[in-house]
């Protein structure tokens, strides 16, 4: 009996010991398309990111975070004026920190009217074969929280440019795109990542650009951290720009090599 009871009492301690499973939601694979979906924004505080809420129900992640570009900046001003107007919007999925990031391409402002019963068409993912119905159950306080943890220097750096707009600056060429440009990456006052341009030929250079989150960003980060940040990498990119501070959608990079010349 004795023996028994330790038994017992060992299966019960592990048990109990045994971390508590988390639900999580699948996201989607970086380079996904999403094509016509509507939605609206939302934002459960005032300092929180912006999330895109998309309209159905078979979504693997139903709300992504959106990326700051001159799109983004006209979907906040007509939200302003009405906070539950929704939209029809286009755009590329980024994945980072296991969250989906949405760059939006194209947005039309739809009147609201009553929820539909079939859902938008949204690419999910190749790998996904069923979807199942716990897996929409993550709020979007949840992954707002979850993001602030996992990206939350970018979140800030973010906010910090649509509260403090640059007017008259001369501001990135929205869309623009750079190729195997030589920069310099350095860590902002919110600890962002920014890509700070070697100077060409005039002595000329562009305004620095906040780095933002991907695959190919998590990859550049990891190479660079702790090492000597005054040795430039090269950088491919779509350039951006958000009430007037730039950033970059990053889509390659590699180091410097010596027989590299600048751009």
């Amino acid at each position: 009996k004795m023996n028994i009871c330790l038994f017992l009492a060992v299966v019960t301690t592990q048990l109990f010991l045994q971390p508590a499973q988390v639900e999580r939601v699948p996201i989607l694979r970086e380079g996904t398309r999403i094509a016509g979906a509507t939605g609206t924004l939302d934002r459960e505080k005032q300092n929180n990111a912006l999330v895109m809420k998309l309209e159905r129900e078979d979504a693997v992640n139903s709300a992504l975070i959106l990326l700051p570009n001159q799109r983004l900046a006209e979907m906040e001003a007509v939200a302003e004026i009405n906070p539950e107007n929704r939209f029809r919007i286009s755009g590329d999925v980024f994945a980072f920190g296991g969250r989906n990031f949405l760059l939006v391409k194209e947005a039309v402002s739809l009147q609201k009217h009553a929820q539909r019963n079939h859902p938008t068409v949204v690419p999910i993912d190749p790998n996904k074969t069923a979807v199942e119905r716990e897996d929409l159950d993550d709020s979007v306080a949840d992954i707002v929280r979850e993001l602030e943890e996992a990206t939350g220097s970018l979140v800030r750096s973010i906010r910090n440019a649509a509260d403090n707009p640059i007017a008259g600056a001369p501001s990135q060429r929205e869309g623009a795109r750079i190729t195997a440009r030589r920069c310099h990456l350095v860590r902002n006052n919110d600890g962002a990542w920014i890509a700070v341009f070697v100077s060409d030929a005039t002595g000329l250079s562009d305004p620095p650009v906040t780095v933002l989150p991907g695959t190919i960003f998590e990859s550049l980060v990891k190479s660079v951290r702790g090492k000597n940040q005054t040795i430039p990498v090269l950088l491919t990119g779509e350039l951006l720009d958000y009430h007037g501070h730039g950033f970059l959608a990053l889509q390659d990079w590699r180091p410097v090599h010596s027989t590299d010349h600048l751009p």
